[in-house]
């Protein structure tokens, strides 16, 4: 295990008589912010596209809100880490004395540690002036001097992997001079004219980079580029250098390239510096709320998403599809823990591809069962941990919404997931899982539970099996499978009855982990204990709700710092020889405003309030700056040692996205509530804010907005619209109440169902239910029909019922693997450990079919092993009554086989038999996760019925 310290939940209870109250409410006060002030908004609010309007009113330069929002100047103290970044590229470390892109420079990760190219002048030695360094989430400006000469920089990396430098180069002295331009990278070596080339494959051989750098007026010359530039007395001389990293998966990469390289430098600039901060008006949702330290908090981390975003399109099982990675700046994997809470955040994302990417690429490589990490990179963690990531991806499916067979997808991996835990953890079948090891929740050093008593132990986590049943249950009911959603149902109540008749401790009066052996209920706690609360798993009585009332006492569960371990039970663990480590992070702060959240809405109780709601928002906001100045947000891993003034250590993995909370504003604070029909829900938890708005949410093909503008207090916070609290869709308001109550409306009626009173109530036909919803976007097409969903229409698979067999079936395969239904990595059919250079698999339909389309989905065993490859060339095959002919006019995409997804058209055959015939790549045999066979229309068409039910 490389970390000892992942505290990922809060606080929770000890041993303590039920009917002792709680010693003490909630004490600590709010924190104090300091720093700069926020810069506002350029124009007025507008219950539209607020995002859109303030991109648009600065369009025509090259200065954004965002970038001014989030700038950086002089000495960080979070570390000179560079801002941008693409794709995939990225400076894993960054060394701002280099000109160029100093540091060791990733693809992903790191590929070697080295830079990515560097840029020398002489004579003489450039020292950068640190005190002038300014960074923005776009691009990054540092002066450099040398006596007389001033180098100013500005440098980028575009979204689609191209290193890009500008230099202006100032001659402040009295005569003229020359100079040396020396351009180098580790990784371009070879070449001619003003350009040299390279190839490398990422960390772990996951791809293949193509690496090209030029420069404006340089030339190749001895494995780097040169130029010479003279100039005169107070004269300024521009350079612009361009490094691209293009693979064949993102063709953009080398028009990217292509056109950067073209460019003048200032062109180059404004071209890149517009694209990025358009896609914040794309994709990110305005929010405004009264404490500018959690406007700005909510801002970074909007850019924290997108800084820890990965969407590399790596063929094959590690990341072909766009994921958030857990601390790029440090493990930088996607983490099975984490992804949940990412998801609870990137949903927000206008775009949700980004949502639905993390849930596909956990279902795509999780064999069917439990949800694994993803395996890009093994040495990190490669396990199963405490995670809600079908919750969280059911929420996402709500808010977005799309073809029935999207959530068939997802009932198909939330199905194998919740089984599959509770197959390999649950060893007596009584429906709750067992773990012997705090790392195996994600608590690691922090856990104090299983120091009490070693052994297996019934676990309070169990929770989101819970959870990861009614989503599936939900998600075959969008399909309209009924059976399926029954039998989740079923499995959801009987971990909820398992939860309650074999954790609650009557005597204390406590939900408690179990330990098997002899049967005790454990004294020592985290907040994990509080899950059930979380997910609804506990009956709302008067007796269950006693559980709670130790959250009113700070001694045990502080608002903050955030623990994982009840902190009585802590010292008491701490006191046997058991200390462990205590630290504190937003994985923590999630999970506790994940039971407050619950708590306050369905477990009203007298000892958790919604001021100690308000108190964890702001302290959670807190945390996130160093030394509470807003000028220098940074969430680091983890925090420890609070000294009840101040955090005296902050943990090396910097700019970090391991929990979340921009949902916390969205869904607690403004109250947007996810539902399966085509009504809106809102239910606010007051903090008594004077007024908010979160504008322009995605909601299932309409855009969103809710503001609130407290009419008592005789301000109007947001000129032109009404006070009170209201929604809009589409820039058009819909409903107002006169208070921060709950209330729900009816598109379709106008209908305000609210204890409020309705100032205004209009009905707007057309609003959808999520499964009414047609995602058809090309990222989106592509990216499901990776996951093996046709979102493009829904034919009949020829190959489902098919009788299948194989020249030859490796070790650990079947042949039936190929035809489930689903390209997840296994099962599989595979020819590993074949003799032969070509291997096939044939279909046999039973009868004669009409077939024009043949989807092949290739193994890929990368990183664990070399095995399977994709093969190096492959022909479709049907058997005409006497021998196995290819099927004419065969039309590939990729032209050239890929890991993965690949289609094949032709036109319509008629066979009973078909074969996939394979030629073995050098050194690996051939595998396929899954093939489809259509007929897209024309004579002999089938019905179409549907898949994955």
């Amino acid at each position: 295990m490389k970390r000892l310290f992942l505290a990922l939940a809060l606080i929770i209870c000890t041993v303590c008589s039920a009917a002792t109250p709680a010693a003490a409410d909630q004490t600590i006060g709010f924190p104090t912010f300091s720093g700069p002030a926020i810069p506002a908004a350029p124009v007025a609010y507008t219950p539209g596209d607020m995002m859109r309007s303030i991109y648009d009113s600065e369009s025509s330069g090259t200065d954004f809100w965002m970038d001014r929002l989030l700038a950086r100047s002089g000495n960080d103290p979070a570390g000179p880490w560079l801002m941008s970044r693409g794709r995939a590229v990225f400076m894993k470390t960054h060394d701002p004395a280099v000109l160029g892109f100093g540091g060791h420079v990733a693809y992903w990760e790191s590929i070697s540690d080295k830079n990515a190219y560097s840029i020398a002048i002489s004579p003489g030695t450039f020292t950068e002036q640190v005190a002038q360094r300014r960074q923005t989430p776009s691009n990054w400006k540092s002066v450099h001097t040398n006596g007389s000469i001033t180098v100013n920089q500005t440098k980028f990396i575009t979204d689609n992997n191209v290193a890009v430098t500008n230099l202006s180069i100032k001659n402040n002295g009295s005569s003229s001079t020359t100079l040396q331009l020396r351009a180098t990278s580790p990784y371009a070596t070879s070449g001619s004219g003003s350009e040299l080339t390279g190839q490398v494959n990422a960390y772990n051989n996951l791809t293949s980079i193509q690496t090209r750098l030029t420069g404006d007026g340089f030339a190749a010359n001895s494995g780097g580029l040169n130029r010479s530039v003279t100039i005169a007395a107070g004269a300024t001389v521009t350079a612009k250098v361009v490094m691209g990293f293009i693979t064949s998966e993102i063709p953009e990469s080398l028009t990217d390239y292509n056109a950067y390289a073209g460019y003048s430098d200032a062109t180059a600039f404004a071209t890149h510096v517009k694209a990025y901060n358009l896609w914040w008006a794309q994709n990110v949702p305005y929010i405004d709320v009264p404490e500018p330290a959690i406007k700005k908090s909510i801002y970074y981390r909007w850019w924290l998403m997108r800084f820890n975003s990965l969407d590399a399109n790596i063929p094959g099982q590690t990341y072909q599809f766009p994921t958030s990675t857990e601390g790029v700046l440090g493990y930088n994997n996607a983490i099975a823990l984490t992804q949940p809470m990412h998801i609870d955040d990137l949903k927000y994302l206008r775009n949700p591809m980004y949502a639905y990417g993390n849930w596909l690429n956990v279902g795509q490589i999780s064999k069917g069962g439990r949800f694994l990490d993803n395996p890009g990179d093994p040495e990190n963690w490669s396990n199963s941990y405490t995670q809600y990531i079908a919750e969280a991806a059911w929420k996402s499916y709500q808010l977005h919404g799309g073809q029935p067979a999207i959530a068939g997808n997802l009932a198909h991996y939330a199905e194998g997931d919740v089984k599959g835990q509770l197959a390999y953890y649950d060893h007596d079948n009584n429906k709750l899982i067992e773990y012997d090891w705090g790392a195996l929740t994600g608590n690691d050093a922090d856990a104090v539970s299983f120091h009490w008593k070693p052994g297996n132990m019934d676990r309070a986590e169990s929770a989101y099996q819970y959870s990861g049943a009614l989503a599936a249950a939900q998600a075959y009911d969008a399909v309209g499978n009924t059976a399926k959603a029954a039998e989740m149902r079923t499995l959801a109540n009987q971990i909820k009855d398992a939860i309650v008749n074999v954790l609650w401790n009557p005597n204390r009066q406590l939900f408690e982990h179990r330990l098997k052996s002899t049967n005790e209920w454990v004294p020592w706690k985290e907040i994990n204990n509080y899950y059930p609360f979380s997910v609804g798993a506990v009956p709302n009585t008067s007796t269950y709700k006693q559980a709670l009332r130790l959250f009113n006492d700070p001694a045990q569960y502080p608002v903050f710092p955030f623990y994982t371990a009840n902190q009585v039970d802590k010292k008491a663990a701490a006191d046997a020889g058991n200390p462990g480590s205590n630290n504190f992070s937003t994985i923590n702060s999630t999970v506790q405003f994940r039971l407050y959240s619950s708590v306050l809405r369905n477990y009203p109780n007298s000892w958790m309030t919604a001021t100690d709601y308000k108190k964890l928002l702001y302290w959670n906001a807190w945390a996130q700056y160093v030394g509470g100045n807003t000028q220098f947000p940074d969430a680091n891993e983890f925090w420890a040692d609070w000294n009840g003034s101040g955090i005296d250590y902050r943990s090396w993995i910097h700019h970090n996205i391991l929990g979340s909370s921009n949902w916390t504003v969205i869904e607690d604070v403004a109250g947007l509530r996810t539902r399966n029909d085509a009504k809106v829900e809102v239910s606010p938890i007051d903090i008594g804010w004077t007024h908010f708005t979160v504008n322009n949410l995605r909601y299932r093909n309409a855009d969103l907005s809710i503001v609130w503008d407290d009419p008592a207090d005789g301000v109007v916070r947001y000129p032109g619209v009404p006070e009170g609290y209201s929604i809009f869709i589409n820039g058009n308001r819909v409903a107002t109440v006169d208070k921060l109550v709950p209330f729900t409306w009816d598109p379709a009626t106008g209908d305000v169902t609210t204890n409020g009173t309705v100032t205004y109530h209009t009905a707007v036909p057309g609003l959808q239910a999520p499964n009414q919803v047609v995602q058809n976007s090309p990222r989106m097409v592509d990216m499901f029909a990776k996951a093996g969903v046709d979102l493009t229409g829904d034919p009949a698979n020829l190959a489902s019922g098919a009788t299948v067999s194989a020249s030859y079936t490796g070790s650990g395969s079947n042949v039936s693997g190929a035809v489930d239904g689903y390209p997840t990595n296994e099962p599989f059919w595979g020819a590993g450990g074949s003799p032969n250079s070509q291997d096939w698999y044939e279909l046999n339909f039973g009868t004669a079919r009409t077939l024009n389309e043949v989807r092949l989905h290739f193994k890929d065993s990368r990183p664990a092993s070399a095995t399977y490859r994709a093969p190096s060339a492959y022909t479709v095959q049907y058997y005409n009554g006497s021998s196995w002919v290819d099927a004419p006019g065969q039309a590939k995409t990729p032209a050239a086989p890929q890991a993965n997804y690949n289609v094949v058209r032709f036109p319509s055959i008629s066979a009973q038999r078909i074969r996939v015939l394979a030629t073995n790549a050098s050194g690996a045999k051939t595998g396929l996760t899954e093939v489809k066979v259509y007929n897209r229309g024309g004579s002999g068409a089938l019905p179409t019925k549907k898949e994955h039910q």
